[in-house]
Parts: structure tokens; C-alpha cells; sequence
């Protein structure tokens, strides 16, 4: 069977080049990789470029940038294999990541979708924390919070017929791929594999601020609002093409402060956690000024003391 990888680039020099290697090392090499950019403005295009003459890497460039999850749904548009995956730009994977999910999908005709666990990794590759299941099973239920991450999900081609592209709701925040595998999950269940096949990163140069993007701080709601939908009637807001439904959603959040204050508080130590100081007193002081200030604001606060001033790791 054939793979389809999709990837998505937008100014991730510093990455690419590994995410690319991790592909060409895969021991399973019937592949193409679709490389889709969107409009990068630094020297991603010319590092890829140094990799098109093997005829399974594609590249498509965009003539304007179109949003990460528009840029995506034209690269799936593009595939042609039998079974499709991702692999973020910044992200990688070892080399028997394809070998081990395309053989669940020839050992079960009747698996649709197969995910993994995966390790959390730091600029430098390193490991930072490895998300560990002890074995593989079937997952059944519709989940907040899927032990696999998402972009390393293979599926059957015919998902996306079945199912359509990821929904561009979610443009500029987050929870497209986990609201379209809830939606697979309804119907199909998701094989999970103990082994962990994909790398994500954590790249402190990928963090979107807040502040030019609220939505991002209640992409979690939204996910969870969307989860309590299918769950109880087998379909949603979304797929109904409420958008507006959705939308006034969103507003009745804006308008609590309560959960507003707890949503800064906690892309706050996100911010801590990754030493961009800045952000992280911008937002503790937005959570602040939105709700009255509670034990967890206070206890943010001496987090945010004790990464930054006493030396804590």
C-alpha cells in the first residue's frame, strides 16, 4: 500500500530538514511526501528544494499565505496513496513509524484509523517527556484527550470521502484534527499502537500570542462543546453548518469572566513553562484584571517567581 505524508511548511527553517530526513530514513518506502507551503518568507523553500529530485517528495507552493488549515486540506487534495498520514515541518519520526502502522492495516482489513504513542522532544531532538500506553487496544469512545497526537493518526483514504476535509472553523486556533478524528471515532473505532512513532516539539518559536488570537484560549471549550454533541446525538453544530450556534457559543464565553481568567491564567504557565517572560506577565496580568484572583492565580504567580528568578527548572 501506498502512503501519502502531508506536510505543512510556513517559515520552519530550522526544522525542516530533519522532518524531511525522518521520512527518507523510513525502513517502508513505498511513499510520497507532499510538502505544501505557505508562502514562507525565510529559507524553508530553498532547503526543500534540495530534496525534489527524488521523485516522492512534491512541493506546491502557495502565492499567498492561506492559513495552516487551508494549506493542509490542498495538500490531502493532492494525495494520491492508499493510506495517509502527517508530519508537521518542526516535528519528526523514527524510522519505523510507517512499516509499523501500514502492517496493522494489512494485518486488519477492517481498520480504518491508526495511532500511536509519541514522545514530546525539545528543540535539540532531546526527549523531553514520552507519552507511554503498555500495549495496543481499540479505542472505542470519543475522548477529550486521545493518547495519541493527532497529526501521527494513519488512515484509509476513504475517510476523507466519507468525512471531507478538516473543518476551517478552527482557523487560527487549534482542534480541527481532533474534532474530524471524534467524528471518525463515532463510527469507526481508532487502533493504538504502544509504540511511540512520532516526535512533536516543542518549539518555543511557534507559540501564537494570545493577544492576536483570543479564540486560541477557548479552542479547549469549543472542543469540548463539540464533544458533548457527538457524544450525546451522534452529530454537532458543525456538521449541521450552525456556524452562527457555534459562534454565539463563543461569545457566552468571552462574557465569563470566571473561566476567561482561568483560560489566561493557564496559557500563563504554558508561556512560564517556556521562558517567554513577556507573554507570561501579559497574561498573568490579564487574568488578574478579568476575574477576581484565586489560590491557582497565586500559585501561577509563585511558579512564575521561582522559574524566573530563583533558578527553578
Amino acid at each position: 500500500m501506498k502512503v501519502s505524508i502531508i506536510m505543512c511548511s510556513y517559515n520552519t527553517e530550522a526544522f525542516i530538514k530533519e522532518a524531511i530526513e525522518s521520512i527518507l530514513h523510513q525502513t517502508y518506502t513505498n511513499w510520497e511526501l507532499i510538502i505544501s507551503d505557505d508562502k514562507s518568507t525565510d529559507g524553508t523553500i530553498s532547503i526543500i528544494k534540495q530534496y525534489t529530485s527524488d521523485p516522492r517528495i512534491k512541493l506546491y507552493e502557495h502565492k499567498e499565505n492561506k492559513g495552516y488549515v487551508a494549506n493542509k486540506n490542498r495538500a490531502f487534495s493532492y494525495a494520491s496513496g492508499d493510506l495517509l498520514t502527517q508530519l508537521d515541518a518542526d516535528d519528526n519520526c523514527p524510522a519505523n513509524r510507517l512499516a509499523l502502522q501500514v502492517s496493522i492495516f494489512e494485518k486488519y482489513p477492517d481498520i480504518k484509523i491508526c495511532g500511536s504513542n509519541y514522545d514530546i522532544i525539545d528543540t535539540a531532538s532531546n526527549i523531553l517527556q514520552s507519552k507511554k500506553q503498555d500495549k495496543d487496544f481499540l479505542i472505542t469512545e470519543l475522548m477529550l484527550e486521545y493518547p495519541f497526537w493527532f497529526p501521527g493518526l494513519m488512515f484509509r483514504k476513504e475517510l476523507i470521502t466519507e468525512f471531507g476535509l478538516f473543518s476551517e472553523y478552527f482557523d487560527g486556533i487549534y482542534g480541527d484534527d481532533h474534532y474530524w478524528a471524534m467524528r471518525v471515532n463515532k463510527k469507526y473505532p481508532i487502533y493504538f499502537l504502544k509504540e511511540a512513532l512520532y516526535g512533536y516539539r516543542i518549539n518555543p518559536n511557534s507559540i501564537t500570542n494570545v493577544f492576536d488570537k483570543p479564540r486560541k484560549l477557548i479552542a479547549q471549550d469549543i472542543i469540548a462543546k463539540l464533544h458533548r454533541q457527538l457524544s450525546s446525538s451522534g452529530t454537532d453544530l458543525l456538521s449541521q453548518g450552525k456556524d452562527e450556534e457555534m459562534l454565539a457559543f463563543e461569545e457566552s464565553l468571552y462574557r465569563n469572566n470566571k473561566l476567561m481568567a482561568e483560560r489566561y491564567r493557564q496559557w500563563a504557565a504554558k508561556a512560564i513553562d517556556k521562558r517567554h517572560w513577556k507573554q507570561a506577565t501579559d497574561l498573568i496580568k490579564k487574568c488578574i484584571a478579568t476575574g477576581k484572583a484565586d489560590s491557582t492565580a497565586y500559585r501561577t504567580i509563585f511558579y512564575y517567581i521561582k522559574k524566573r528568578y530563583l533558578g527553578a527548572n
